[in-house]
């Protein structure tokens, strides 16, 4: 493990937990409940607030759910990875007044939101998940770890000291991994076979991964590979192989764009 120290500003902790209940009235309650940590962070003083939410349908919700409460004196500004690049430089700009940004994990590590003195984190994220069962990769949302918790109260302890609001209780927080599962070990490995037998590394099972997928997770990517005429019964690179592995996308879309390739593969589009 590496760590790597900064200076921080102070950051006060405040938890607000949600009310066990079904999962549609849980969204509209935390709508709610970002209204109203919003109205209790704009009686703290000057300062921009940081939002995170899990996806896009939710950033759309929350946003005309503030925009319709009794909040005045804020820009409301969504930010997600599908915004378009002139939307997103918004944010960036500098502002004269006060703003709201709605944002999905991309604000976490990727981007870093300037003037952000207050956070509203609602706890959540989609992650990218295989399926060993359904053998298809999914984006569900699940609660963040402790370390992206830590990381998202960080965005407001920048360049003054700031508050972050958790709309989950403080033992929900202690229940919750220490750190987020590395993508190596959630995701299906057939690019990652797909690359390193292009690149001669070896056996993916032999590589040492700082943190090593399971032997399932690799069977199955082997597996994907041979329906695709991508490996033969040894796992090594066929022609077909060699080929998809220059286009740099999921095996499986490669082997829909590339004309040459197998009746089976194309046949899995």
């Amino acid at each position: 493990m590496i760590e790597v120290s900064g200076r921080t500003y102070p950051v006060e902790v405040r938890y607000r937990p949600l009310k066990q209940r079904d999962e549609d009235e849980r969204e509209m309650e935390m709508e709610d409940a970002i209204v109203n940590a919003a109205d209790e962070l704009s009686r703290q003083g000057p300062g921009d607030m940081l939002v995170f939410l899990p996806g896009e349908r939710e950033i759309r919700e929350t946003a005309e759910k503030l925009r319709k409460s009794g909040i005045r004196g804020y820009e409301i500004l969504p930010l997600f990875a599908r915004l378009s690049n002139e939307d997103q430089q918004k944010i960036f700009k500098p502002s004269g007044g006060r703003r709201i940004v709605l944002a999905t994990n991309v604000a976490e590590t990727s981007l870093t939101v300037p003037g952000i003195k207050y956070v509203i984190d609602t706890g959540l994220a989609r992650i990218n998940r295989y399926s060993p069962r359904a053998k298809v990769e999914q984006l569900q949302v699940e609660k963040i770890s402790q370390a992206a918790a830590r990381q998202r109260a960080g965005r407001c302890g920048r360049v003054e000291s700031g508050i972050c609001v958790r709309l989950y209780a403080e033992d929900d927080f202690n229940a919750r991994p220490a750190f987020t599962d590395p993508e190596i070990v959630r995701s299906n490995l057939a690019a990652v076979i797909l690359r390193m037998a292009a690149l001669r590394l070896g056996k993916v099972d032999a590589f040492p991964f700082l943190e090593a997928p399971s032997s399932r997770l690799i069977a199955d990517g082997y597996q994907v590979l041979t329906e695709l005429g991508a490996v033969d019964d040894k796992g090594e690179l066929t022609a077909v192989g060699k080929e998809l592995a220059r286009i740099p996308v999921d095996p499986r879309v490669a082997a829909c764009c590339w004309p040459a390739a197998t009746t089976t593969a194309r046949a899995r589009c």
